[in-house]
């Protein structure tokens, strides 16, 4: 049975390696000595910190750390990519390790793969959020590491029930943030009613949002069901809450302490179970110390939030974003428009963008009316684009904007090749302070794709 196992051992197309719990190598069939580990000593008495081992971000990978906190984490396996080096030659490799026990005694067995050849095999990354992030970047668009963090702070609050506050200026997407964490939570399958609270008077918002019986007011000929009961089970999005009235402040903050409303010509009490996302484009904070916003119902509303950024401080992701539009205005005006001049794309990268990515997709909606090509050129572009940014954009944006621009070409690229040359990739990599995990994310691709094609290029 040994010999037979040792046979099937070789064959294997793999290194396959046994160690004690000090690491030391008990076995190791003829692909790892050869493939992986060429010219080293017997297997026997050697042991796997005789090689020396890199993260694909070239950090120094200590093979006891990581074992160490295995064991404190209770687990019985990890799994790992690698960079070894050995002999002046670097080898990619993908370890999978899982501890036994055989005789009282505790072993773990390496599986190790040698993937330094697949050059080709370049696959989308699918992040840490697996569902989640689907639907999160089929919401809400970019790579930018600002939108990143905006992927967490959803995931994190649709991991719960406290109530959230989202703030940013007008059409940065707070609406498709609550989408997104309404979406992504239990309450998935109830309602989400959303409600424009700076689009009604105080009397019909307060109708709007508790219900009235019949003969309330004026023109109430019927029992009405407010917002707050339609949304029970689900979410309620209060947009522009900075705009509701002091009064309205008030029983709004009694719906959040004790879960329950009146409708308005009753005093019968209705309970309700609903989350509230509240967004506003106001600072609150001010508003409190002007007696126009009550603070306690702040610290209500306030328990997480999140903080969407400018179009301005996440300029990386205008080409994605125009890429978007162009898409959806090519399917709504059955036109063929395959992307923008650089002259057009540089003006849309250095402009500030006061109205945010709602002024975005107006400019491209603007552009499809002009353009008489395949390219969007920049005289098709609205006037106030086309003389210039309304405030200074900083040089090292405008010197950036050309690595953004071969980036989105790659982006577009269904293929997921990396097509880009050493200098351009060199350029993405300068964009993101050469950090190789933020590269990958930006141009959507693993960050073993991008070790691989950096090694290739001899970066």
């Amino acid at each position: 049975m040994e010999k037979d196992f040792k046979a099937i051992a070789d064959s294997l197309p793999c290194g396959l390696i046994i160690t004690d719990n000090q690491l030391n190598i008990q076995y190791m069939n003829e692909f790892a000595r050869e493939k992986i580990f060429s010219g080293t000593r017997n297997s026997i008495h050697a042991n796997m910190r005789d090689q020396v081992y890199y993260t694909t971000d070239m950090r120094l990978f200590s093979m006891d750390d990581c074992m160490q906190n295995m064991i404190n984490q209770g687990k019985r396996d990890f799994h790992k990519t690698l960079i070894l080096k050995s002999y002046g030659d670097d080898r990619l490799v993908y370890f999978s390790v899982k501890g036994f026990t055989h005789k009282s005694s505790e072993f773990y067995i390496f599986n190790i793969t040698d993937i330094s050849g697949e050059m080709d095999c370049i696959t989308y990354s699918p992040g840490t959020f697996g569902k989640g992030e689907f639907i999160l970047r089929k919401k809400i668009i970019g790579h930018d590491p600002a939108i990143v963090e905006i992927y967490r702070m959803i995931s994190l609050a649709a991991d719960s029930e406290v109530n959230v506050l989202i703030q940013g200026e007008s059409g940065t997407g707070k609406e498709l943030v609550a989408d997104a964490i309404h979406e992504l939570s239990d309450r998935k399958n109830k309602p989400l009613i959303k409600v424009n609270c700076a689009a009604l008077t105080e009397t019909l918002l307060e109708s709007e949002l508790f219900g009235h019986v019949k003969g309330a007011f004026t023109d109430a000929y019927k029992d009405k069901t407010g917002k707050f009961e339609q949304a029970n089970g689900g979410t309620i999005f209060l947009d522009e809450i900075a705009e509701i009235s002091q009064s309205l402040q008030v029983k709004l903050l009694r719906v959040l302490q004790e879960k329950v409303i009146e409708r308005v010509g009753d005093n019968k009490t209705i309970k309700v179970d609903m989350r509230i996302v509240a967004a506003t484009n106001k600072d609150l904070r001010e508003l409190i110390r002007h007696n126009i916003f009550r603070e306690d119902l702040f610290y209500r509303l306030n328990v997480f939030n999140i903080k969407m950024p400018s179009l301005r401080e996440r300029y990386l992701d205008i080409p994605l974003l125009i890429d978007y539009f162009v898409e959806k205005y090519n399917r709504t005006t059955s036109r063929s428009v395959k992307g923008l001049s650089k002259e057009a794309m540089k003006a849309l990268l250095t402009y500030s963008w006061p109205g945010n990515i709602r002024e975005l997709q107006n400019a491209i909606e603007h552009a499809f009316v002009l353009v008489r090509s395949g390219l969007i050129e920049l005289a098709d572009l609205p006037e106030e684009i086309r003389k210039g940014p309304k405030e200074p954009v900083d040089k090292k944006e405008r010197d950036l904007s050309a690595s953004v621009y071969y980036a989105e070409g790659f982006r577009k690229n269904k293929n997921r090749r990396l097509t880009i040359n050493k200098e351009q990739l060199m350029g993405v990599l300068e964009m993101n302070d050469w950090n190789q995990t933020k590269t990958a994310e930006y141009l959507g691709i693993s960050r073993v794709a991008l070790w691989k094609k950096m090694k290739k290029l001899g970066i």
